[in-house]
């Protein structure tokens, strides 16, 4: 096939490296590859050539209520190369790859108040229909492979189910129930004249929208490699021992819930950064994985930098060690994020500790608030920069052991929720991020159109 992986085996137990950029497939016999670096997903300023793009209904593009710019795409563009890659794999149009902008502004960590979860919104249950490990070690709904591919098989299928993109588009939006029953209603074929949800309506022009500012992306982002790893093996151990940052490893597998691969199976595919994909999967079967083992002229802290933790929290979990070449430490225990709650109407606020790989928004997407919302919680600014084992206030629902927390003091708190609209800020997104209507918002604003102005304060929720 055009874009067949190149599976790299080593006598690592099975280890391998995946090459998107090889057009056969090749095998080397146990001993690791020499230059070029192998799983190279795409080069500098590549361009996937379009051949399906007709496919799509591109002529609701400029009937969109939401204008996307790719000078504005909020995502990592050498992420969009490999979701590009994973969905050809899978035999759907590589153009799918716009969906996560408007699905979750490419946000692997986004987490909406209905529930869905990942870069491509899937509910806990459609998750494990999909086949999609789902536990307390791994949640497969944040994981850029494994939720691609599962959005990719939904997709064929609903295609196969109602024989345009335009409708299976649709049905990923309403559920494939509404748009069959719909379908039965009328003859029509196209979004526009089914009776169907005003969302579902508006879904598919802004998908139309995003993917011609997607295809207009120069994607010059950092190539990227998925390597096979074994269980148990800790991000910040494998970060350390290859010369990845930390942070950076850690947030390219925001699946793995406790920083490390789950204790069981035969082995977890793993992103790295192509330039050390060959020393991350040699290192990953070989690493002991006891400990930090302390090196010739390091310090606490190159050490808790290169783990990416606080020298505080190292010393905490090593207080009687000594930093003699070959000793052993302790890895702090990675703080659980709360990546599978959601706000809703819970008041409730507590404290989160920040861990390596953390930013402001994508803490704040997921317990479903915005980062100017956790700013003005904890009376910073959104620019503000944070560093592990900082406590910040968040709402929702803690996740067990959190410590619980007094509400900050907010003006009109006792009548009503309220938002301050911000640069980038839409009614649709607005509408997902606090799990209201785009309608409900109009009403309680008394607004006729879509059209919001930077400081406005609008009317989200009314307290009853």
């Amino acid at each position: 096939m055009a874009a067949a992986a190149l599976l790299l085996a080593c006598s690592c137990s099975g280890t391998r490296i995946i090459d998107y950029e090889r057009s056969e497939v090749a095998r080397n016999g146990g001993s690791l590859p020499a230059v070029p670096l192998p799983g190279v997903i795409g080069g500098a300023r590549s361009s996937v050539e379009s051949a399906t793009s007709s496919v799509f209904p591109m002529t609701l593009a400029d009937r969109s209520d939401i204008s996307y710019r790719s000078d504005r795409f909020p995502g990592s563009t050498g992420i969009a190369r490999l979701v590009e890659r994973i969905l050809q794999e899978e035999g759907v149009p590589r153009e799918l790859a716009a969906l996560p902008w408007i699905e979750s502004s490419y946000q692997v960590g986004c987490y909406s108040s209905a529930g869905a979860a990942g870069p491509w919104q899937i509910m806990r249950e459609t998750g494990r229909h999909l086949d999609l490990r789902i536990d307390s070690e791994i949640d497969e709904r944040y994981s850029w492979t494994a939720a691609t591919r599962a959005a990719a098989r939904y997709l064929h299928y609903l295609h196969g189910l109602f024989g345009s993109w335009e409708l299976a588009l649709a049905a990923y939006n309403c559920g494939e129930g509404a748009v069959l029953r719909a379908s039965r209603r009328s003859a029509c074929t196209s979004v526009e004249n089914l009776d169907l949800p005003g969302e579902t309506r508006s879904f598919v022009p802004r998908f139309a929208n995003a993917l011609r500012a997607f295809q207009a992306l120069e994607k010059t982002g950092d190539s990227l490699s998925i390597i096979w790893a074994p269980p148990g093996l800790d991000l910040r151990l494998l970060a350390a021992a290859a010369g990845i940052r930390s942070d950076s490893l850690v947030s390219l597998n925001r699946e793995f819930l406790n920083e490390r691969t789950p204790s069981y199976g035969d082995g977890w595919e793993i992103i790295v950064p192509a330039s050390s994909a060959a020393d991350a999967y040699s290192v990953a079967w070989t690493l002991d994985t006891g400990g930090y083992a302390v090196r010739e002229n390091d310090t606490w802290d190159s050490i808790a930098y290169a783990l990416g933790v606080e020298t505080s929290d190292l010393l905490a979990a090593n207080p009687s060690a000594s930093l003699v070449p070959g000793t052993r430490l302790v890895l702090p225990e990675p703080e659980t994020i709360p990546v599978n709650v959601a706000s809703g109407e819970n008041t409730g606020y507590f404290y989160y500790t920040i861990r390596s790989g953390d930013t402001l928004s994508g803490i704040a997407q997921t317990v479903g608030a915005s980062s100017a919302d956790v700013a003005e919680w904890n009376d910073i600014s959104r620019d503000a920069i944070i560093h592990p084992g900082q406590r910040i206030l968040l709402r929702g629902t803690p996740p067990a052991g959190a410590e619980s927390a007094p509400a900050p003091r907010t003006q009109g708190a006792d009548s009503s929720v309220t938002h301050t609209v911000v640069s980038g800020d839409t009614l649709w997104d607005l509408s997902r991020r606090y799990g209201v209507t785009v309608e409900r918002i109009q009403a309680l604003n008394q607004m006729s159109g879509n059209n919001l102005r930077i400081g406005q304060v609008l009317v989200i929720r009314v307290v009853e």
